[in-house]
């Protein structure tokens, strides 16, 4: 028999069944641990926790210009137009739009005026703070 110890919590699990032994002394299952833990057996480590990934910053178009200096709006429209892409000139035209920054649109939209990712992650992250009066 074998247990495996539950992350942050008083609760193990017993290895071959699955079954969660809550650390209640009354708990005839676990007493059983306890005596397995007496007899010098160690159980084994809880898993590691996901780590959430961090929020990636998004805003609106509108906000992302507000942040922009007058010229690199202007790079991104002509960027927009050298593209000749319909969609992505409606969706440019439409200042409400939200945008993540590791969308590949804007990634590539940022490296048509010279930003790198890291460069287009902090505006937009600048951007996401701007709100209307």
């Amino acid at each position: 028999m074998t247990y495996t110890l539950i992350a942050n919590s008083a609760y193990v699990t017993r290895d071959a069944d699955g079954a969660t032994i809550p650390s209640d002394p009354r708990n005839s299952d676990w007493q059983t641990y306890q005596a397995w833990l007496a007899a010098g057996n160690t159980p084994g480590a809880a898993p590691a926790q996901p780590v959430a990934a961090a929020p990636v910053p998004s805003c609106a178009l509108w906000q992302l210009q507000s942040v922009l200096t007058p010229a690199q709006w202007s790079a991104v429209q002509a960027a927009v137009a050298a593209a000749n892409n319909p969609a992505l000139t409606a969706f440019a035209a439409h200042g409400s739009n939200v945008i993540p920054a590791n969308s590949t649109t804007l990634l590539s939209l940022g490296a048509a005026i010279g930003l790198s990712a890291a460069q287009v992650a902090a505006l937009v992250a600048e951007a996401a703070t701007v709100a209307i009066p």
